[in-house]
């Protein structure tokens, strides 16, 4: 599985890599929504990984630009607390695949989600 990750947070762009690679999965990571939108162009993702407080974009504006663009198909899992304020509000304005409470972020609930999406051979 190929993983593009988008969050602002070093600590959970270090914490989804270790599990990540980990598990064998290829793994990049970006903090900036304009790299993420060149490597997309650059190689193909099987799974887009978004927080919801993001630097220079939102997760809202980024899925809305997402689902604009050539890479609507890719699925998109958020990847937030619940402590984040008006979440839920925030979430039923956005098409996204899945979601992972960072509370409740461990090694095997990260492989059950991204493994939802693999493609068949």
């Amino acid at each position: 599985m190929r993983v593009l990750h988008f969050e602002f947070s070093d600590f959970f762009r270090r914490i989804i890599h270790d599990m990540s690679t980990r598990l064998g999965f290829d793994y990049y990571g970006t903090s900036y929504g304009d790299d993420l939108f060149k490597a997309l162009a650059k190689q193909d993702f099987d799974v887009i990984i978004t927080g919801m407080e993001l630097g220079d974009i939102t997760a809202e504006k980024l899925i809305e630009n997402l689902k604009a663009s050539k890479y609507q198909n890719i699925p998109v899992i958020i990847l937030t607390s619940s402590e984040i304020e008006n979440i839920h509000k925030r979430l039923r304005q956005l098409e996204f695949n899945d979601l992972i409470l960072k509370e409740n972020l461990n090694i095997d609930v990260y492989k059950k989600c991204i493994l939802r999406f693999e493609k068949s051979s």
